[in-house]
């Protein structure tokens, strides 16, 4: 249009049309633009949703042993923020990373057709943007991975020191704790400062270098038009054509800035993607059968045998932890498992329960195998006692219910009556349903493990399994626990296999076998 008006002598009227096309056309383009950000926008929100969902169910069918020994807080900080990481990688440096390659060859061949020596010059100066963007990159990767850690033991710090306040007043450590949470906070705003340095040093870079690529390219043109150079078509060049490649040329570098500007992204979500890989690869406590073998007629309901054949499990290769074990415990004994500290009797336990799954041998309920049965029907016919019961921010009657459809209220009372939770409950506030505060903080450690005691009895199981249910407890509250356990063995018909150091659990199981090197002995009281 400008080359029509100032050198064809066209009037401004004559070009009404293409006057008035302009806005359609920049309307069409922030369209374009807005329907990339949502598609983006949706594909990331889905994407983040899996994921997220996937990481959980990963989560819960993991070992009970391997997410003992992960941290909380980091686990936490990995579903909840870290997976929002991956937004601008899938939202922004995805697409971006397609438009970069799409409207910049585009545009060349467009100029190409216009002026082959300045799409040369395009062609040329381009490289540059994408070499300085994966020097860059690789830098950004490294300080970025540095960073999703530290921001991980932070986030796991926190928690911790959260959970542990009331220990913490209690030994006069607040001072001590403030200090330390301080250093940690200064080591990262520190290395979020040389994150950010970084990406601002790209910025300016990036602007330079094609700032630099488009003044070249305009001192071409400029001087082809003025006739102060002969080089290639310079001299076919117009005002029209010589505007038209000066207008295109911040629009080829564009997409390149903007994916520049994006690597960052492609940094955190590789550094993301690092973190969410050790929580997906947590190993599964068993396989689980994809279809049902065992149908539900065939799952015992009452107390049942349990039987180990030939087992054999390790942790490290060539160090067994149990070499070919043995064992059958008739339906309805009480068995009492110990052995010194790390030998194996929670892992013994823990196979038995179906929370990790044996190298070799066989695990029987009555005459079913554990390998047979899924998640679902392994957990009807097992319930579950810890050392370290673990209580939620809820009533007594949520504790002992969770939520679950199969246990009415009428359930709920009666195991609270079962565990001599009433003669407590009676005394508090607002009795089953009064409140408890987090881990059970307003009751006694013999009291919270008849909570989670009445969690397990809540409904009907043929096995229950134990592990050092009196750990935390004293000898009075432990006698009584015990004593407890017995007279429940008397109405509800179990097979209870138990481990523990406890003297007093020896006087109460009905039998008592040892690990010693890999291998069960039995022992007398």
């Amino acid at each position: 249009m400008f080359d029509a008006v100032l050198i064809d002598g066209q009037s401004p009227a004559e070009l009404i049309v293409p006057v008035l096309a302009l806005p359609v056309v920049f309307a069409l383009r922030a369209m374009v633009i807005a329907v990339r950000t949502w598609l983006g926008q949706s594909a990331s929100s889905a994407i983040r949703r899996d994921l997220r969902c996937q990481l959980f169910a990963t989560a819960g069918n993991a070992s009970p042993a391997a997410l003992s020994s992960t941290s909380v807080g980091a686990m936490t900080y990995g579903l909840v923020d870290r997976i929002e990481t991956l937004d601008p990688y899938y939202a922004r440096f995805l697409p971006q990373r397609a438009s970069a390659v799409i409207i910049p060859g585009s545009i060349l061949l467009v100029v190409a057709l216009q002026n082959w020596l300045a799409a040369v010059l395009l062609a040329i100066t381009a490289p540059a943007i994408p070499l300085f963007m994966a020097l860059v990159g690789m830098g950004a990767a490294r300080l970025s991975q540095h960073q999703a850690q530290a921001t991980a033991r932070l986030a796991g710090a926190f928690h911790d020191k959260l959970r542990g306040l009331d220990i913490i007043q209690r030994f006069g450590a607040t001072g001590q704790v403030i200090d330390r949470l301080s250093v940690q906070a200064e080591e990262f705003r520190s290395r979020t400062m040389s994150v950010l340095r970084l990406a601002f040093l790209s910025s300016a870079v990036l602007e330079f270098f094609s700032a630099v690529a488009i003044a070249t390219l305009a001192i071409y043109i400029g001087l082809g038009l003025l006739g102060y150079i002969e080089l290639g078509p310079s001299s076919q060049l117009t005002l029209a054509s010589g505007l038209f490649i000066l207008l295109l040329a911040p629009e080829f570098f564009s997409p390149l800035r903007l994916l520049a500007q994006s690597w960052h992204d492609r940094a955190d979500a590789l550094a993301c993607a690092a973190d969410l890989r050790s929580m997906a690869s947590l190993p599964s406590g068993r396989t689980s059968p994809n279809a049902i073998i065992v149908a539900t007629e065939r799952l015992p309901v009452a107390a049942c045998p349990v039987s180990i054949h030939s087992l054999s499990f390790s942790y490290v290769p060539d160090q067994p932890i149990l070499d070919q074990v043995d064992l059958d415990v008739p339906a309805g004994q009480s068995i009492l498992i110990t052995s010194p500290s790390g030998g194996g009797k929670t892992t013994l336990l823990n196979l038995m329960a179906g929370f990790l799954e044996p190298e070799t041998g066989q695990i029987r309920f009555d005459e079913v195998s554990l390998s047979s049965l899924t998640q679902n029907q392994l957990a009807r016919c097992r319930g579950w006692v810890g050392q370290a019961p673990v209580l939620f921010d809820g009533s007594i009657a949520f504790n002992i219910g969770l939520g679950r459809d199969t246990v009415d209220r009428d359930r709920i009372r009666a195991v609270a009556g079962l565990c001599g939770i009433d003669g407590f409950a009676q005394l508090l506030p607002e009795g089953l349903e009064t409140r408890l505060g987090q881990d059970g903080n307003n009751i006694s450690g013999g009291q919270a493990q008849r909570i989670v005691l009445a969690r397990a009895l809540a409904e009907p199981r043929p096995v229950l399994f134990l592990d050092e249910p009196t750990a935390s407890l004293d000898a009075h509250a432990e006698a009584g626990f015990w004593q407890l356990l017995t007279g429940i063995r008397e109405q509800l018909p179990m097979t209870i296999i138990c481990a523990s150091h406890s003297r007093q659990a020896r006087e109460w199981a009905d039998r008592t076998v040892e690990i010693r090197a890999g291998t069960l002995h039995e022992t007398t009281r």
